[in-house]
């Protein structure tokens, strides 16, 4: 059974959510002008409350969602973005129509990485798939990269063999199922990247994806100085074309004063293709180890204010 199916199951026997992971839809349920049952021009959160929320997933390091062994955290916690380039061609929230797939990065404090993708300075952040609004699709999460996967040159949609490394093809496939067995791998192989496997985390797997990317999220902390200088990247089910309205998107980001001209950019045009604001959130990447990401939210920044 779907590991969703089976949440839900567990939910309506016992009549009501536990929101104990992440208490943002407690909080959503108590405002009435942010209830996920009824996103608008507003969307799911103010922009104070969003950073909030960001800035909780990112320090909720639970290993499973609800005490659901069958729920892997990323479901629950972290924050799963996605780098884009500013452009007047193209909305920022349609995957590119010659992918296979798309590819996000997922931070967390036991998941940090101090720049993005392409070296981009702005980007979207999806909601924690167990606390998206009402209304917003779920395209499946199918494969975690502890460092960046070289995916645009994968098979199965992203996941599959990088060509001429056989040591690329999922890391379950080749018996690597736990951290220290990747970073065995990972020591090995000079050429990061497309050498490298990834982990599968489809919803099929159920417990096997809760283990499998827990181990994955160990060895990236576990990768080094290469590992924090490399975003993760998770690969997600392509979804179609301009379908704004129901994107979960949760907020847009930036990280500095050129990814702030983008994400202004990107804001305007949401607003005016669905009706639907979503906050501009200044996202300040770790700059070591040791230090952690930061969310806030400058009205200051905003291109329109609602």
């Amino acid at each position: 059974m779907k590991r969703i199916v089976v949440l839900l199951f567990m939910l309506l026997l016992s009549g009501c959510a536990n929101h104990a992971p992440v208490p943002r839809v407690d909080s959503v349920k108590s405002a009435p002008d942010v209830q996920s049952s009824e996103v608008g021009i507003q969307g799911a959160g103010t922009g104070p409350q969003i950073a909030a929320y960001l800035a909780e997933a990112y320090n909720n390091t639970l290993s499973m969602c609800r005490n659901n062994p069958s729920a892997p955290a990323f479901l629950c916690t972290g924050v799963l973005l996605r780098a884009t380039q500013h452009s007047t061609q193209y909305h920022f929230w349609n995957p590119n129509p010659s992918s296979t797939g798309v590819s996000f990065s997922w931070l967390r404090k036991d998941a940090k990485f101090n720049k993005l993708a392409f070296g981009y300075n702005n980007g979207f952040i999806f909601y924690p798939y167990f606390f998206k609004p009402d209304g917003k699709f779920q395209p499946e999460i199918l494969c975690f990269f502890p460092v960046d996967g070289a995916t645009s040159n994968r098979g199965d949609k992203g996941c599959g063999q990088y060509p001429g490394y056989a040591t690329s093809i999922p890391c379950q496939s080749q018996n690597i199922k736990t951290a220290a067995q990747y970073i065995a791998l990972y020591n090995s192989q000079s050429a990061k990247y497309g050498s490298l496997c990834g982990f599968d985390v489809r919803d099929d797997l159920n417990q096997a994806a809760t283990v499998a990317f827990n181990e994955a999220v160990k060895a990236q902390g576990q990768g080094g100085t290469f590992a924090f200088n490399t975003q993760n990247e998770f690969r997600i089910e392509k979804w179609g074309q301009n379908l704004g309205t129901t994107v979960p998107i949760e907020a847009l980001f930036y990280v500095n004063d050129t990814g702030k001209a983008g994400a202004q950019y990107d804001q305007r045009d949401f607003k005016t293709q669905t009706g639907i604001w979503i906050p501009m959130i200044r996202m300040t990447l770790p700059p070591t180890p040791a230090a952690d990401a930061k969310f806030e939210f400058i009205a200051a920044d905003q291109a329109i204010s609602s």
